[in-house]
């Protein structure tokens, strides 16, 4: 099962009346600042872990109010070496931590009603449970039927990240399949092994058609974004690195996901997260074939 299709033209067909509607105009839509007069299409926002829509998002994260927010796990590792490093005397406690702060950004930034969902996935484990969370996206999907979806590049940064860029591709393709609408995928960078080491805010490099955004911030785009980012306390030190001066996104490339992002070692082989390339690639490839039979079956 293909991923995602090549776009070899700026046009898809997104939502239950399928109506056609070009690519590069959703790009513009989905991504236009606070106050733009451009109408913001459906959106669904599928991320990692908790403060990574406020990295990705910070400064327009207003305008998605109507959007379906979706939080694969719950950024709370199970060896709760992060969670007494905090200053917590249990993992669950960790859990409810991090949940507070979410839900103190999304009141914050005036979404205390939007609609979200946390499958509840442990922090660190998404690429062992791949098939699992493509399957209950795809459900979303067909219930929601975005227009747009918001989530991680294949960049190597981080196996949650990498996890959530497989389910959403092959989500996307299993909704298709099974006669439901193709939303278009759009990324936000995070971060990834550069020349410098640790590259922060930067697309891989990637071949093929893929139109790209980039909004410096004004000072009060920058204000505000820092507001909601101090919202997550138990993350302060992590995302201290995290305030750049503009937000980038683009259309999501057809990725190989049973090949590495890019050459060399990535850059989440340096921390302790249980994850090599090599196994990520092996994880992604058994749960293609996987996937292969339940999009059979829906054909």
């Amino acid at each position: 099962m293909a991923a995602q299709e090549e776009l070899s033209a700026s046009e898809l067909l997104v939502g239950p009346a399928q109506s056609m509607v070009t690519a590069e105009d959703l790009l513009r839509r989905g991504t236009a600042p606070v106050g733009s007069e451009l109408a913001m299409p459906l959106a669904m926002v599928v991320v990692a872990h908790p403060d990574d829509e406020t990295i990705a998002l910070g400064a327009r994260i207003e305008r998605f109010d109507q959007a379906h927010f979706i939080h694969v796990t719950d950024g709370a590792p199970r060896d709760e070496e992060d969670s007494r490093a905090h200053g917590f005397q249990s993992l669950d406690a960790y859990r409810e931590a991090r949940a507070r702060e979410l839900a103190e950004m999304f009141r914050r930034a005036a979404l205390g009603r939007v609609s979200r969902t946390s499958l509840n996935f442990r922090d660190q484990e998404a690429s062992l449970n791949l098939v699992e969370i493509t399957l209950q996206l795809s459900q979303l999907i067909a219930g929601h039927e975005p227009g747009v979806i918001f989530t991680h590049p294949y960049e190597g940064g981080h196996p949650d990240h990498d996890a959530c860029a497989f389910a959403v591709h092959h989500a996307v393709a299993l909704n298709r399949a099974r006669g439901g609408g193709r939303p278009l995928i759009l990324e936000a960078p995070f971060y990834h092994t550069g020349q410098a080491g640790f590259e922060v805010g930067t697309f891989l490099r990637q071949d093929g058609w893929m139109p790209e955004m980039v909004y410096e911030l004004s000072d009060a785009e920058k204000q505000r974004k820092h507001e909601l980012v101090k919202c997550f306390v138990t993350q302060r030190e992590t995302l201290n690195g995290f305030q750049g001066s503009a937000e980038r996104f683009r259309i999501a490339p057809v990725y190989d996901f049973g090949r590495p992002p890019h050459e060399g070692k990535l850059l989440y082989e340096h921390y302790p997260w249980g994850m090599t390339s090599e196994r990520f690639c092996q994880l992604s490839e058994r749960a293609a074939e996987e996937l292969e039979k339940d999009t059979a079956r829906a054909m």
